[in-house]
């Protein structure tokens, strides 16, 4: 099974512009009136990755390695309420990783 990256043929460390390019030069070889399911694939992958946030989650929740630094970032941020505590960022962080594997597994 192809990343959305392999379909798009752009880099994993790619940006905004660069998926954007890369998705219109697909377009134009696969064009929807020629070929409907590669134009699906070409789209599905383009909604995945098209944003820097939608590329963090798909690396996220997707990649076989998670991107814990992302987690742990998300885990982080500041709380009107009250400052997260150990067992707070422990479990954020093992209860990201078990949906991850989850959703993985039913995507299969």
């Amino acid at each position: 099974m192809q990343t959305p990256f392999e379909i798009l043929d752009v880099a994993d460390d790619a940006n905004d512009d660069a998926v954007k390019k890369a998705y219109l030069n697909k377009v134009r070889e696969y064009p929807p009136e020629h070929s409907a399911e590669a134009f699906q694939r070409i789209r599905g992958a383009f909604e995945l990755i098209q944003t820097d946030k939608q590329r963090r989650k798909y690396r996220l929740f997707h990649l076989e390695k998670p991107d814990f630094q992302y987690l742990l970032r998300q885990s982080l941020r500041p709380s009107v309420f009250q400052r997260p505590d150990a067992n707070t960022l422990l479990g954020a962080l093992t209860e990201g990783v078990i949906d991850g594997l989850l959703k993985s597994q039913a995507i299969e």
